[in-house]
């Protein structure tokens, strides 16, 4: 037992009903414990590994990620072992928790507070705090609350670090969503008491709604250098907003187009390298979004 704290509808497709439509698994897993190798954390273990699924039925592509919440009850005796992933339908990957409160040391334990089951994290990607463990005494419980994904400071594991928003948007919904722990400490256990994905209104795009993406807006340049050229093939809109959001989902730039409007160009000049999403919104519904990638 380790004993030292380091400090450091739903969417229905066819309902014009605004109620969220919640998915869940309730079957608990069996609790799992790293198995000591060379020391009992991070790296010197062999990690213990649980994972529990959801299947979502409905077909539809991700147009608002602040729409989707994930709410995991979980039992873990000391944050720093713990390590969560959701592994979407095509097999994509994002980290919410990773071994809270380690140092740099790849070795280093984290922090001794606990996840309790009755305490439910939920994460989305418009909410702002991560888990805050530094404000937790030893082997405290970590309060339910709103947060992002939260990250310790070691290098290792490396898993999937990318932003909720980006993770999230175009992705098709259909299918099986995976969460899996993993346990990288020695002595203490950790299971997935229940776990559930929640639908808001708006959150996906129909399959059969085409969206503003394939049909009526082009591209000209991608990858994006100093300006984001676009040609609009339609003017069938009263109102058309652009939003860019960078990769780890924050806004960073709305642009309305006048509805004259057949080409159209956006500065970018101040753009960091990387990938971007243009969402449009037309007539307040927002389309399939346009992965963009800047030089």
């Amino acid at each position: 037992m380790k004993t030292v704290k380091f400090t450091i509808c739903l969417v229905f497709l066819f309902c014009i009903k605004i109620h969220a439509q919640t998915y869940q698994n309730t079957t608990a897993t069996s609790a799992v414990d790293g198995i000591n190798r060379l020391g009992d954390c991070g790296a010197n273990v062999q990690p213990g590994v649980h994972m529990s699924t959801i299947s979502i039925p409905i077909a539809g592509t991700i147009a608002d990620p602040t729409k989707i919440t994930f709410n995991l009850s979980l039992n873990a005796t000391w944050l720093g072992d713990v390590a969560a992933d959701i592994i979407s339908p095509s097999g994509d990957a994002i980290t919410l928790i990773r071994r809270i409160g380690t140092s740099t040391n790849n070795n280093s334990c984290g922090d001794s507070s606990n996840f309790l089951p009755a305490n439910v994290l939920s994460f989305n990607s418009a909410n702002s705090n991560p888990i805050d463990a530094a404000s937790l005494t030893d082997s405290q419980n970590v309060p339910a609350g709103n947060y992002i994904p939260t990250i310790g400071s070691a290098k290792y594991p490396t898993h999937n670090i990318v932003g909720m928003s980006t993770f999230l948007t175009g992705k098709q919904i259909s299918g099986d969503w995976t969460l899996i722990i993993y346990d990288y400490g020695a002595g203490d256990t950790s299971n997935i008491s229940s776990w559930q994905i929640i639908l808001n209104s708006g959150a996906v795009l129909k399959t059969s709604e085409s969206g503003i993406f394939t049909s009526e807006i082009i591209v000209k340049e991608n990858p994006v250098k100093d300006k984001l050229l676009l040609k609009l093939s339609h003017n069938d809109f009263k109102s058309l907003i652009l939003e860019i959001y960078d990769a780890s989902g924050k806004l960073i730039k709305t642009e309305s187009i006048p509805r004259q409007a057949t080409d159209f160009e956006m500065n970018a000049s101040d753009w960091y390298p990387g990938l971007y999403l243009l969402i449009p919104v037309k007539d307040g519904d927002r389309k399939q979004p346009i992965k963009l990638l800047k030089k």
